[in-house]
C-alpha cells in the first residue's frame, strides 16, 4: 500500500512538471486560444474543419478517448452524431481544460452544406455521349474551396430521357482532391429524380461500407448550381472502380448488363449463360483473350450446376453482396449494373450500383414487390449465379452466417443511420422539390402510393420500416429447415 501511494505521487509530480514546462514555454496566453478553440466545440466538425492550434503553445484534442492532432486522419462516424471531446490548453498564463461535446458530421451528411457550381457550359445543349468544357467550382457555406476546368455531359439510359432532372458526369483533367474525397478525376452526380426519398443509393454504398464488401463508392451530397441557377441535391458518387492488368487475361471487371441487347452498341462485350458482359477492364482486349474469359465463367457456371464451388469463388464476398442486393429488393439486380471482378485469382462482385429502384420504389414489378417478406433475387433465373449458388450447403451456411452477422451487429446502426439521414435531409428536400415541384407528381417507375406520401418524412419511414421488417423476416428464415 505504502509502494503504492509513494509510486501515485511521483506520477502526479510528473505530471505537474511536465504541465509547468509546457506553461512556461508557451507563446500564448488563454484569452488569444481560448475563443478559438470555443468556436471549433461549437460548430459542426465537417471535412473542412481544422483544429486550433497555435505555434509554440501546446494543446492537446482527445476525441471519444481518441488522441487526435489532425482531422484529417480521424475516422468519421457512421451516421452524424455528438462525440465525448477533451481539450487541454497549456497557455503561458494558465492550464486550462475543457470537457465537452462536438456534432462530428459523417463523411455523406448533406449538412456538410456542399455547393457544386458549373458555369461557362451551354446548358440546355448538354449532350449525353460528347462532353462540353465548364469551369467547376465548389462552395462551402458561401466560401470558395476549389476551382478549375473540368468537363461535363449526361449520365444514365432511360433516366436521360425520362426525367426533368438529369444526371451528369464530370471530369477534370487530373486527380482532384477535394470533400475529404480520395483524388479522383471522374464522378457522376445522380439526380436521384424517382427517388423521392433522396437516399436510396447512398444507402446502399453505406450499408456496403459496414459490410465491408471489397470495392466501396464514397458518396456526397451537393446542392448544384449550373450558370447560377439551382437544380436541386444531388449525390456526388465516385466513378466505378476498374480492376486493371495487362498481364493476366484472366484479371478482369465486367458489368453484366442487359441493355447490350436492347440498346445495340460498338462496346465489347461477352455472353455467360446468353447474358451479355460489358468489359470494363480495357477497351482493347483481343477476341483470344475474350474467348479465354468466357469460357472461364461458363466453366465456373458449369461447375456450379454439378455441385461443384469453384475455388476462385469468394464465398464471403458473393454472400455479402447478395445480402445488399436482396435486402433493398434491388430491381436492376435481375440483370442491370452487377458488377463482377477477379483479382488476386479471386472470383468477387462490386461495386454495388444503381439502387434507385429499390425498397419497393418500382410499379411494374408486381404487388409482392412491396411486401418486405420473400426472397426476391436469390432464386431467380435471370441471375444465374446466385441461382445456381444458393443450392448448394457450404453458400447457404456462408449466407447464413453472414446473414445474421448483419442483423446482430449492423442493423441497429444501420437503422439509426436512415433516421439521421433522413432528418437531415428534410430541409435539402423542401428546397429540391420547391425547385422541381414533383414530390406529388408521378415519375416512373413510382408506385401511386408513395406519389401519394404527404411528407417527405413518408419516404424515411417507408425505407426505414422495409428495411427493418425485410431483416426481422431474413432473421427468420435463416433458422428454417430447409432454408429453400
Amino acid at each position: 500500500m505504502k509502494s503504492f501511494l509513494i509510486n501515485s505521487i511521483i506520477i502526479l509530480i510528473t505530471i505537474f512538471l511536465v504541465s509547468c514546462q509546457k506553461n512556461l514555454t508557451a507563446r500564448h496566453t488563454l484569452e488569444e486560444v481560448l475563443p478559438h478553440v470555443e468556436n471549433f466545440i461549437n460548430q459542426d466538425v465537417t471535412h473542412e474543419s481544422t483544429l486550433p492550434l497555435f505555434e509554440g503553445t501546446t494543446i492537446s484534442y482527445e476525441i471519444n478517448d481518441q488522441m487526435i492532432d489532425d482531422l484529417k486522419t480521424f475516422d468519421r462516424p457512421i451516421y452524424d452524431q455528438f462525440m465525448d471531446i477533451e481539450v487541454i490548453i497549456y497557455a503561458r498564463d494558465d492550464t486550462f481544460k475543457i470537457v465537452d461535446q462536438i456534432y462530428v458530421l459523417s463523411a455523406y451528411s448533406p449538412k456538410h452544406n456542399y455547393e457544386i457550381h458549373l458555369n461557362g457550359v451551354d446548358f440546355e445543349n448538354i449532350q449525353k455521349e460528347t462532353f462540353s468544357q465548364t469551369l467547376i467550382s465548389l462552395y462551402q457555406n458561401d466560401s470558395q474551396l476549389f476551382e478549375s476546368l473540368g468537363n461535363i455531359r449526361g449520365r444514365g439510359n432511360s433516366n436521360w430521357f425520362t426525367y426533368d432532372k438529369k444526371s451528369y458526369r464530370i471530369s477534370f483533367d487530373q486527380d482532384i482532391d477535394m470533400m475529404g474525397l480520395k483524388p479522383h478525376h471522374d464522378y457522376l452526380l445522380i439526380g436521384m429524380a424517382a427517388d423521392k426519398s433522396l437516399m436510396r443509393d447512398v444507402l446502399a454504398h453505406q450499408l456496403a461500407k459496414m459490410l465491408s464488401l471489397e470495392i466501396t463508392q464514397d458518396t456526397r451530397y451537393i446542392s448544384l448550381y449550373i450558370n447560377g441557377d439551382y437544380q436541386g441535391l444531388y449525390a456526388l458518387i465516385e466513378d466505378r472502380t476498374y480492376i486493371k492488368s495487362n498481364e493476366d487475361p484472366l484479371t478482369f471487371a465486367l458489368e453484366l448488363d442487359h441493355r447490350i441487347d436492347w440498346e445495340p452498341s460498338d462496346d465489347l462485350f461477352i455472353r455467360v449463360d446468353g447474358a451479355p458482359y460489358a468489359i470494363k477492364r480495357s477497351a482493347n482486349l483481343d477476341s483470344q483473350t475474350l474467348d479465354t474469359i468466357e469460357m472461364y465463367l461458363e466453366n465456373v457456371l458449369n461447375d456450379l450446376r454439378n455441385g461443384i464451388i469453384h475455388p476462385d469463388i469468394d464465398l464471403k464476398n458473393w454472400a455479402t453482396y447478395m445480402i445488399i442486393q436482396e435486402l433493398f429488393k434491388n430491381v436492376d439486380a435481375w440483370g442491370l449494373s452487377v458488377f463482377m471482378y477477379r483479382e488476386s485469382n479471386l472470383l468477387k462482385f462490386g461495386p454495388v450500383w444503381d439502387f434507385d429502384f429499390a425498397l419497393g420504389n418500382a410499379d411494374y414489378v408486381g404487388d409482392d414487390y412491396y411486401n418486405p417478406e420473400g426472397f426476391f433475387l436469390a432464386f431467380d433465373p435471370r441471375m444465374s449465379w446466385f441461382f445456381t449458388i444458393i443450392e448448394l450447403d457450404a453458400f447457404q451456411d456462408m449466407f447464413k452466417k453472414e446473414m445474421l452477422y448483419y442483423y446482430n451487429e449492423i442493423l441497429p446502426q444501420f437503422i439509426t443511420l436512415i433516421e439521421v439521414l433522413g432528418i437531415s435531409l428534410i430541409p435539402y428536400a423542401e428546397e429540391n422539390f420547391e425547385r422541381w415541384n414533383d414530390f406529388n407528381t408521378y415519375l416512373w417507375p413510382n408506385p401511386m402510393f408513395m406519389v401519394e406520401f404527404e411528407s417527405f418524412a413518408d419516404h424515411i419511414l417507408w425505407n426505414k420500416t422495409f428495411i427493418y421488417e425485410r431483416s426481422i423476416w431474413y432473421r427468420d428464415a435463416m433458422f428454417r429447415s430447409p432454408f429453400i
